[in-house]
């Protein structure tokens, strides 16, 4: 899906930076930049040149600057800010958030007076309704012609739910503060059977929006396809979000019920007694997904049947967050990729053949939450691969105590070093060329080692890794 919130511009800007971010340097060259983005160096520059206008713009020039320097592009970021920081100050600035967050408060009128409010020519105004409309009917959700969100009223609170989530976190800065007050009073009722509520900030964006929408009548009711747990009504959270409901909410005792079951499905992606995990639907992609892995013998010892939380992410992403890839930003699941081989090669054959209807908009999501889930199950129930690394360096022991040392920082593998190189030996890393027959690859370092020798060094252990994990286990 496109997010069409930001312009192509924009776009441009936040790719330059992203790349650059992900580079070992934080530095690349122009000409490869340009080939990358498919983009003249005359466009790369003056990019470059308006990303450090709107970062002084957005206060943030003291934390990050883009630098020219001969045939690079070098960024200079404090541990402070990063890409995802900078996107937020873009979303919030754009003039298509700008005016989609008036309507949906309520407060646009007219393109005319937009128009004479914000210095715009009607023909601007009507551009950026037109990309707001195109955004909007992705999730068919339509604008009136007086401007009004006008369609299925889940869809067009699930679709704020997760843009605002995006953009604001745990700021409701955008709020009511009457609503803000109704909300900390439920929270603090909810806190004494559900501690951690404070930081369910996806659920209280969702019950703020709740508030703005039932305020004009716009109440909806749960699809007969919808599928939910029967809800316990002597739940302790359930009984008290249902009388700060009737409390709160106007309407009919039809339509605040069906608010009740909207608010506690929402907590459901919190809270596991909300969650139906016996569903038809939950279970067939179990299935699916279950049958991927029996397909691998190096995955059995995952067990027969998935976790709970394998259910519970699958059901959430079908029911309760079928919006969620909105709060994605660019993620890089090289990590899960390199670690988890497998399991990462069989959770993406599983996504890669749901139809292009199944998960529509939380594709991405449930790719990236089912690694979590798997790659957590997989290291509680697995052995981890021994990397097995014969470490001699000439300036002797003490030394070699100390790069030991360093390279303890890959603790995600499982390494382990031997005193003498073995027919078994993984990887030697040495200053030197050992005088060798067994087939161990060699890394030879500087010492003290360069940047491009972890490098080089963290390239071996993935590798190495990946191979351990799709061949058979060493015994």
């Amino acid at each position: 899906m496109d997010f069409l919130l930001l312009d192509d511009r924009t776009n441009l800007k936040l790719s330059i930076i992203r790349k650059l971010e992900q580079q070992y340097s934080f530095s690349e060259r122009k000409d490869v930049l340009c080939e990358e983005l498919n983009i003249s160096q005359y466009l790369l520059e003056r990019s470059v040149t308006e990303i450090n206008e709107d970062l002084k713009q957005f206060e943030l020039i003291d934390d990050m600057e883009l630098v020219e320097q001969s045939s690079e592009i070098i960024l200079f970021q404090d541990a402070q800010v990063s890409s995802s920081v900078v996107e937020e100050k873009y979303l919030k600035d754009s003039l298509e958030f700008t005016l989609l967050q008036t309507i949906f408060f309520n407060q646009f009128t007219s393109i005319k007076k937009y128009g004479e409010k914000h210095g715009m020519s009607r023909t601007v105004v009507y551009k950026i309704v037109d990309r707001i409309r195109k955004e909007l009917a992705q999730y068919e959700i339509k604008l009136s012609k007086n401007f009004q969100l006008v369609g299925n009223e889940w869809k067009i609170r699930q679709y704020f739910n997760m843009l605002y989530y995006r953009i604001y976190k745990d700021s409701d800065e955008l709020y009511n503060q009457s609503d803000i007050l109704a909300v900390q009073e439920l929270f603090s009722e909810i806190k004494l059977y559900c501690e951690e509520v404070n930081t369910l900030y996806l659920f209280k964006h969702y019950l703020l929006i709740t508030l703005e929408r039932v305020k004009r009548k716009q109440h909806y009711f749960l699809p007969n396809s919808f599928k939910s747990v029967e809800f316990d009504q002597k739940n302790k959270i359930y009984q008290t979000v249902a009388q700060w409901s009737e409390r709160t909410l106007k309407g009919t005792n039809r339509e605040i019920e069906v608010e009740i079951r909207g608010i506690i499905n929402q907590l459901s992606v919190y809270r596991l007694e909300f969650c139906d995990l016996e569903n038809d639907v939950v279970t067939e992609y179990t299935e699916r997904l279950k049958q991927q892995f029996q397909m691998n013998m190096q995955l059995s010892e995952i067990g027969p049947e998935f976790c709970t939380s394998v259910k519970m992410t699958i059901y959430q992403h079908q029911f309760i967050t079928p919006l969620i890839d909105l709060t994605l930003r660019a993620i890089d699941l090289e990590f899960f990729h390199e670690r988890y081989p497998i399991i990462f090669e069989m959770c993406h054959t599983f996504i890669y053949q749901l139809k292009e209807d199944e998960f529509k908009f939380s594709k991405k999501s449930l790719f990236f939450n089912l690694l979590l889930v798997l790659s957590q199950q997989y290291d509680e129930e697995t052995d981890k691969n021994t990397i097995n690394i014969y470490v001699n360096f000439t300036q002797g022991e003490k030394y070699n105590r100390f790069i030991k040392n360093q390279i303890q920082i890959f603790d995600s593998f499982s390494i382990h070093f031997q005193p003498v190189i073995r027919p078994d030996t993984d990887l030697i890393v040495s200053d030197y060329l050992p005088q060798v027959t067994f087939s161990a690859r060699n890394l030879i370092w500087l010492a003290p080692p360069r940047a491009s020798d972890w490098r080089n060094f963290g390239n071996e252990i993935v590798r190495i890794n990946r191979e351990l994990q799709l061949n058979k286990k060493r015994k």
